[in-house]
């Protein structure tokens, strides 16, 4: 249980006070206040002033004065006697007490020392191993590209050079209808197709992109960029139709092309 002392010095630093402060608020010398938290009241003049402080003490730091004051009769009714035997008996414990954590110690310092050599010898019983051990012939090297193929070196066969295919225009596939049109976009071109009477496409293709329609008796083509499209028309090349910006009409029919 703690004392009085201890209650009062506990509270005393929680609440952020010094013993300068306590002594200028509640005019009781700092001597007195230090002696009453470490229990030293041979100092204070008298039983009836050393209750006096314990309670302006208590008050002050807001405790409940006759719960300290409690606390202060019961420590007067029981001091706490030091006996010779028990000062032997916490000597004996505090002597095996550093024992054990010797013993602890010790054990554990040879426990490690232990592992250290069982692995060093583990370490050089394999390289005794390793280095005795025969070790298996080097496998030949696989034959060269020129041990396998003897006539390496005999001359190549010149092979004639050739032109470059020439690019031609797709050809009408055979079981198309009668009016196919394809158009390769090179740039944004809004677009508007109709076949038969019948409208089928209107948008404005990404450039690169390839579309192509059909139709069994006519095509009407209209077209915000002209110079933006190449057209082909059953498989024929018509070229761009128009220049940038221009906007165009188009009809294709079976045998022709307006305008």
């Amino acid at each position: 249980m703690p004392t009085v002392g201890e209650i009062l010095r506990s509270e005393r630093e929680k609440k952020g006070f010094s013993i300068k402060d306590v002594e200028r608020e509640i005019s009781i010398r700092a001597l007195y206040l230090n002696a009453i938290e470490e229990g030293n009241y041979s100092i204070i003049p008298g039983e009836v002033y050393l209750k006096g402080f314990i309670r302006n003490y208590a008050n002050f730091l807001g405790l409940d004065v006759q719960q300290i004051m409690a606390v202060y009769r019961q420590s007067k009714e029981k001091p706490a006697t030091v006996t010779s035997a028990s000062v032997i008996e916490e000597s004996r414990l505090k002597k095996q007490g550093a024992t054990s954590a010797a013993e602890k110690s010790w054990n554990y310092s040879i426990a490690k020392w232990l592992i250290v050599a069982l692995v060093a010898g583990g370490v050089a019983g394999y390289a005794w191993w390793s280095s005795n051990v025969k070790q298996p012939a080097p496998t030949p090297p696989p034959p060269t590209a020129q041990q396998i193929n003897p006539t390496q070196n005999s001359p190549q066969p010149t092979t004639p050079s050739t032109s470059q295919p020439q690019v031609t225009t797709p050809a009408k596939p055979a079981n198309a209808k009668p009016v196919v049109v394809t158009a390769k976009f090179s740039n944004d071109c809004w677009t508007l197709v109709t076949a038969d009477g019948r409208e089928i496409y209107e948008g404005i293709p990404k450039p690169g992109e390839t579309l192509t329609w059909e139709a069994d008796n006519k095509i009407t083509m209209k077209l915000g960029n002209a110079g933006a499209v190449n057209l082909i028309y059953n498989g024929k090349q018509i070229g761009t139709p128009g220049t940038n910006g221009e906007v165009i009409d188009k009809t294709f029919t079976a045998n022709s092309v307006t305008p």
